[in-house]
């Protein structure tokens, strides 16, 4: 086989190679995410560990909320209109700065009705500071990860996550005496070390230069990014929740044991998704139909072995972060199995977002989420962190079939996909 012509033509395909990079981010955030979290096991207590999975859950969920779907927008906008990206770029930082600091400081004001046992832990000021600063450095930095997507620039992508996941694990060991706060301070310093990183490369790709003027383009792209915000709000609920709702069904060791299986099988999910936000990069170029049958033999091709190497090696990974974690092994498989039914899923959402139909991703990924977290407490209280695994396990497969289900002339469909072909797409 000629491994290097195959590797010149993956190359020279636009769609394969920003795919390829954006899974090795993937891959490289978990690595060194995994050291990251190793140490912390090693350092901080498993209750420290389900106090920051809940504080990360928390800032996520404020970060995603905050971001009002801009990151998704600048995938279809900047390849549309280049000769406006500097005006687009400014327009969705400032809008992402001012958003997040006024639902960070919603969300601290707000704990007594939603999260009563954080109240004790933000009577610190610190922390307060802490938690906005880097909620606001989350969604920034998510902004500019949307922004080198969309030109086709995942390698800066690539090396900004590198430097957060190289420079957040450096304060980890100096700051074990704070407990939570340490891991969670240590994350900051990473992410801003990132920002300021990813402001260099925005002005070497696009000489991007931040100014303070908000241009009337973002109404546009308010105006399509409102549905993929309320699908992506959607979407990671459970994600975002199910930390927060093991520490009050099980207890919040549990909650960092769930963590970490959900951080380590995030390099499955990681390759549907990176291979969708390509695809809708590139949607604006060529046939929409060739391009759908790239990326599902792409997925195929990538998650099958990804999901046997877990299963062969799972207990071997999870006992290198700690030899307590081993009994994890049947919550990462089942985690691990979810990516198939999610990658069904994220194919359909990037398909729907090229055809500027958000509709449908609002209302599949609010059946899947709904499903999630109905049969999560039930199912937990039954298999421990296994039914909160099961729960997102079963979700996806609901998700998965209605789309299946939904699919007009499945016979056809699937011959065209085999076959290849260049007509209009059908689901």
């Amino acid at each position: 086989m000629d491994y290097m012509g195959t590797l010149r033509k993956i190359y020279k395909d636009s769609l394969l190679k920003n795919s390829i990079y954006l899974m090795a981010t993937n891959f490289t955030n978990l690595a060194l995410g995994f050291f990251f979290w190793v140490i912390a096991s090693r350092y901080y207590t498993p209750k420290d560990i389900g106090i920051v999975a809940a504080m990360f859950s928390s800032m996520s969920l404020v970060s995603m909320i905050s971001s009002v779907g801009l990151p998704t927008a600048l995938l279809f906008y900047l390849p549309r209109d280049r000769k406006n990206a500097n005006k687009i770029i400014n327009s969705s930082m400032i809008v992402s700065i001012v958003v997040s600091t006024i639902f960070s400081v919603i969300f601290i004001l707000g704990l007594s009705i939603w999260e009563p046992s954080f109240m004790q832990m933000f009577r610190n000021i610190g922390l307060v500071i802490i938690f906005t600063i880097v909620t606001i450095v989350t969604t920034v930095s998510a902004t500019m990860s949307g922004v080198f997507t969309a030109e086709r620039r995942s390698s800066f992508h690539m090396m900004k996550e590198s430097v957060f996941g190289v420079v957040k694990i450096f304060p980890l060991v100096l700051f074990a005496e704070f407990g939570a706060i340490g891991i969670f301070t240590s994350w900051g310093i990473g992410l801003i070390a990132a920002m300021i990183i990813g402001f260099i490369l925005l002005y070497r790709t696009l000489k991007y230069s931040p100014n303070v003027s908000v241009d009337p383009i973002i109404k546009d792209m308010v105006r399509y990014s409102t549905g993929n915000y309320i699908a992506s709000i959607v979407s990671n609920l459970p994600r975002l929740l199910l930390p927060i709702i093991i520490v009050g069904v099980i207890s919040t060791e549990s909650a960092g044991y769930f963590f970490i299986a959900l951080t380590i099988s995030g390099l499955l999910y990681g390759i549907p998704q990176s291979i969708g936000n390509s695809f809708l990069a590139e949607s604006s170029d060529g046939d929409l139909f060739t391009k759908v049958r790239k990326i599902i033999k792409f997925n195929i091709i990538l998650l099958i072995p990804g999901i046997l190497l877990f299963m062969i090696f799972g207990k071997f990974i999870l006992s290198i972060f700690n030899p307590a974690y081993v009994s994890m092994d049947k919550t990462l498989v089942i985690l691990a199995l979810s990516s198939i039914p999610t990658a069904v899923t994220i194919v359909f959402n990037s398909i729907r977002n090229a055809q500027k139909r958000v509709g449908s991703i609002i209302k599949i990924n609010t059946i899947v989420a709904i499903t999630t977290i109905v049969l999560s407490i039930p199912l937990m209280k039954i298999l421990n962190i296994e039914g909160a695994a099961l729960a997102y396990l079963l979700a996806d497969v609901v998700g998965a079939v209605i789309i299946i289900a939904g699919i007009k002339q499945p016979k056809e469909f699937t011959l065209k996909l085999l076959k290849g072909g260049s007509d209009v797409i059908t689901i």
